[in-house]
């Protein structure tokens, strides 16, 4: 059943990634099918003016005199959270003609997430005016010029002179921005492999975000509740920042995609939080990282309607850096952890790695401190997800040793109720001793203290008080006898034997002679058995013993010997019948359990073990015992092998 649970886990997660990334890959802006994705143009000039007042405008920022004004970044452009307007200038060169004669490019613009952006571009036939477009996330996705996740725009060239761009840029998220040119078909090819790369890394989320709902762990196991609220909140996140929110989910409600991705980011701060928490085992950790755990999920749950009131950039700054030094300290703990021999040790590490790879290549540049680059941006998602595998991983130690456990507590809880069984059985087999002993003792020890009170007893009584003595003299051996059988396996000492010698002895010793029929087939007293002559003797009168007990007192006995071959193999098949007496018939299934005795048994001496023991020792000699209750005579038949 667990092979074939993994197996259908499996085929859902292929599944998932097939169909997401055949979704992405369709949607994607004029899909095509192509083996190369070429690179886009380079835009080497780029420059930014900052406009902390926000009053310039394109008449302005565009003058003859102000060019010097422009700070050139040509490694990218990043600016960190803040309020400021800015700037950017660049210079668009005229591609070739196409087959048509045109002469066109497509102005790319990323992050999507950028609240406002106004794109000017010039014409060089007619100076100081310029072609406006108009984006940002504020927009709804219908009103895009292209539809594309984040921000493209035609560019056409009436000849080989290029075009100057002024993009300004307003937002409340970072003030991050990358521009890229491409030639439409270029441009086509590169969208299709994006889509689909899209595809497989939410396919991958997906199916793991249904793989941990599906095994249901998270109805008894906390920590698993918290990281699947973790990792839906981690998809959601990353699905407004790759602007899939905008283009697909809310495409008519561009407010709320644009609060998608603040809204989500801080959520995700506070389920991580939560189950870093639990999983690093901080609640036992030193009382500064206790806080530090604690003062963050409240600090960040404070700030969770800053989007709303917006207040994000102000409560993004301070945030970032926080949420770095949690890291740190969450890969010391991991290494506490992990030193402990903690099962979550190692993988817990792996991810703190991952995560601070992953942050310390985007929180600077979300902050402003290094240049703008949009792979680095994505370094923080390819961070995440591999810390959201890592985790995966770690759970799924987590729920093997688990399992291991619960399979352990499951044996030991075998072992403990069989003891408990057993101590059960054991006590009952007591009892049941006791009870037998003192009431088959009762009857003996009356007899012999009724001959004991007596001054001149009768020879009638002083014959009832030897065999008092004689009866309490057997229960005793008896219960010697099983005591050894039930501790350790006596010894075999086999030697020649003859059956019908030892019967006779039996019934001589026993004074029965004159009461058993003694049938002896000529082959079964020419041929000896090589068998343990104490054992064998110790069965026939058990069986003998109880023969002459519990049939009518005029009845005759039979016994009788003959060769017989059971199983393939040749022995003797001793038989002992009896009419059945006041004591009725013993009971098939019972007959040979330790203490029985048939109800009406009890009007005589006995101790409930002859037939026990005679069967543990026939056992013992390699034979069998049976009981016939088939027969109108209560039979039993010995097989002894040669």
């Amino acid at each position: 059943m667990a092979l074939m649970a993994y197996r259908l886990k499996a085929v859902l997660v292929g599944a998932v990634w097939l169909l997401l990334g055949a979704f992405f890959l369709c949607a994607a802006p004029g899909y095509a099918v192509t083996s190369h994705v070429a690179d886009p143009w380079r835009i080497d000039d780029l420059a930014v003016l900052v406009d902390t007042r926000g009053q310039e405008t394109i008449a302005s920022v565009s003058q003859a005199g102000r060019a010097s004004e422009f700070v050139p970044a040509p490694h990218g452009f990043s600016a960190g959270y803040t309020r400021s307007v800015h700037w950017l200038r660049f210079t668009l060169q005229a591609p070739p003609p196409d087959a048509q004669g045109r002469r066109e490019i497509l102005l790319e613009i990323h992050p999507p997430y950028v609240d406002d952006l106004q794109i000017y571009l010039s014409q060089p036939q007619l100076s100081g005016v310029f072609d406006f477009r108009k984006g940002g996330d504020l927009q709804p996705h219908a009103a895009k010029e292209y539809a594309y996740r984040a921000f493209v725009y035609r560019v056409t060239f009436a000849d080989t002179r290029p075009r100057t761009a002024y993009v300004r840029l307003q937002t409340s998220s970072s003030s991050l921005l990358a521009v890229k040119a491409w030639e439409p078909s270029q441009f086509v090819a590169q969208t299709t492999h994006e889509y689909a790369l899209l595809g497989v890394l939410f396919g991958l989320m997906l199916a793991g975000l249904l793989v941990n709902l599906w095994h249901g762990l998270w109805r008894t196991q906390a920590i698993h509740r918290r990281y699947i609220v973790y990792l839906g909140f981690t998809i959601l996140m990353l699905l407004g920042i790759n602007g899939l929110v905008g283009e697909f989910l809310l495409p008519h409600l561009p407010y709320w995609a644009h609060q998608w991705v603040s809204v989500s980011f801080l959520l995700v701060v506070i389920s991580g939080t939560r189950f870093y928490e639990m999983a690093l085992d901080i609640e036992h950790a030193a009382r500064w990282m206790r806080w530090l755990y604690r003062g963050q999920f409240w600090l960040v749950m404070a700030c969770l309607p800053a989007p709303l009131l917006d207040l994000y950039p102000e409560v993004v700054r301070l945030l970032l850096p926080l949420l770095l030094f949690t890291l740190f300290v969450g890969s010391v703990r991991s290494i506490q952890n992990w030193r402990q021999h903690s099962s979550n040790g190692k993988g817990l590490l792996l991810a703190h790695l991952l995560s601070l790879v992953g942050s310390l290549s985007a929180a600077p540049t979300l902050l402003g401190l290094l240049p703008g680059q949009v792979w680095l941006i994505y370094s923080f998602q390819i961070g995440s997800v591999c810390t959201l595998l890592a985790l995966q991983l770690m759970l799924g130690q987590h729920v093997r040793a688990m399992q291991a456990g619960l399979q352990r507590a499951s044996i030991d809880v075998e072992v403990a109720n069989a003891t408990a069984q057993q101590e059960r059985a054991e006590r009952e087999q007591q009892r049941h001793f006791l009870s037998m002993l003192t009431h088959e003792l009762k009857t003996p020890l009356s007899v012999i203290r009724m001959r004991l009170g007596t001054a001149t007893p009768t020879p009638r009584m002083q014959t009832h008080a030897v065999q008092a003595v004689q009866d309490i003299d057997d229960i005793v051996e008896r219960c010697a006898l099983v005591s050894q059988l039930d501790e350790v396996a006596s010894a075999i000492h086999r030697a020649p034997c003859s059956p019908g010698e030892m019967l006779s002895e039996i019934l001589a010793q026993q004074g029965a002679t004159g009461r058993v029929l003694l049938k002896l087939d000529a082959p079964a007293l020419v041929q000896p058995l090589h068998t343990d002559p104490l054992l064998l003797r110790t069965v026939l009168n058990n069986l003998i013993d109880n023969a002459l007990k519990y049939a009518p007192p005029d009845a005759t006995i039979c016994v009788g010997a003959a060769l017989h071959t059971q199983a393939g193999c040749d022995g003797v098949r001793i038989r002992i019948q009896n009419p059945v007496g006041p004591a009725g018939r013993p009971d098939p299934v019972r007959a040979f359990d330790k203490y029985y005795r048939a109800p009406g048994a009890y009007q005589q001496s006995g101790s409930g073990l002859g037939l026990y023991i005679a069967k543990a020792l026939s056992e013992r000699l390699g034979g069998t015992l049976d009981y016939r209750p088939e027969t109108d005579q209560i039979t039993f038949d010995l097989w002894i092998p040669l």
